[in-house]
Formats: C-alpha cells, structure tokens, sequence
C-alpha cells in the first residue's frame, strides 16, 4: 500500500466528505469496470441497471459500519488498493450471479404499492417510466441516498451513519433532490 492510499484511507475513515469524494472519483470507474467485465464474463447477460445497483452496493458495503469491509484492506504482499478493490467487486459480482433468482416486482408496482413516504408519494403521481428516468439523471451518490431513503425504507439516522453525514444533511439533500425531481419532471410534461 502506497503512502498516498494510507493517507487518503485514513482521512476517508475520520470522516472527511472531501476525501471520501476523492475515493470514489479515483476508483469509480475501476469498480465500474470491473463489475460489467465479471458480469460479461461468468454470465453474458448483463444491463446497465445491473451495474448501477452492484456499483452502488459495493460503494454502500464500502462506507457501512464505519467503512468496516474498506479497512480490511491491509494491502500485503505489495497488493494495491485498485487491486484489492478489483477483486472485491468481482466476488461481489459472482456472488450475485450464484444467488438464486427472485421473480422481479416492476419498478411501477413497487412504487404504488410503497409505503406512504414512497418515491412516488413523494413526487405525485407522475407516470412511473418519467420518474425513473428522472431518477436516472441524479448523480450516484444522490441516487444512493434516494435508493437508501425510499427502497431500502431506512430511517434519516441509519442513512446519515452510512454516508457521514448529519441527520439534518440527510433532510436537507433529500429535500433538494426532490425538488429537482419535481422540476425535471414539470419539464416532462
């Protein structure tokens, strides 16, 4: 492990957002990658939509309980961190592959079958293609907050604890990406 990476570990794990930022702008593009290449790999079959939610996974399993699985990094043996990360996104990816197959519940019905703080409750009752499709213009990070806030149903605490933030950050950024929703979507029409 370069000084560099234990530098920049370190501050990320002290909860520097600025840090963190620079972790995921470095290495975005790496995991990225590497999740389609396993996908086209071991199975063939692979979506966008599929990356996007393993991406967001493993950045989520990343920053979880105080960047737990990020500090098993030791970086022995000369291993780097890009490649102890290109090996984390690949199990990751072959452990999605091996998990058995659920019948998939259409984006539309989840949303109306939500609970009353549902994405859609929240944006009115726009039609569902438009909402995803807004909701796929919102940077990563804002599209993890979303994912962690309306389909993962996770109260503000537990979402502020898995991205460092303030309980007050949390309301706050969701209520702006709300209104950008609701903009975009009011150019929809």
């Amino acid at each position: 492990m370069t000084d560099d990476e234990k530098q920049l570990l370190s501050r990320c794990f002290e909860g520097d957002k600025a840090s963190w930022d620079e972790f995921v702008q470095r290495y975005s593009r790496l995991i990225y990658h590497t999740i389609a290449k396993t996908l086209d790999r071991h199975s063939g079959e692979w979506s966008r939509e599929l990356v996007d939610d393993l991406f967001q996974d493993i950045f989520l399993a990343f920053v979880k309980d105080d960047f737990a699985h990020l500090r098993r990094f030791r970086g022995d043996g000369g291993c780097t961190l890009a490649s102890w990360l290109r090996m984390v996104a690949a199990r990751r990816t072959i452990d999605h592959l091996r998990r058995p197959k659920l019948p998939a519940e259409p984006f539309d019905e989840r949303l109306h079958d939500g609970p009353t703080g549902s994405l859609e409750n929240s944006l009115g009752h726009e039609p569902i293609q438009w909402v995803a499709k807004a909701v796929e213009m919102l940077a990563p990070r804002e599209r993890i907050l979303m994912d962690l806030i309306f389909r993962q149903n996770l109260a503000a605490q537990d979402v502020a604890a898995i991205l460092h933030l303030s309980v007050g950050a949390v309301y706050t950024q969701k209520s702006r990406i709300l209104a950008r929703l609701r903009k975009t979507l009011g150019n929809l029409d």
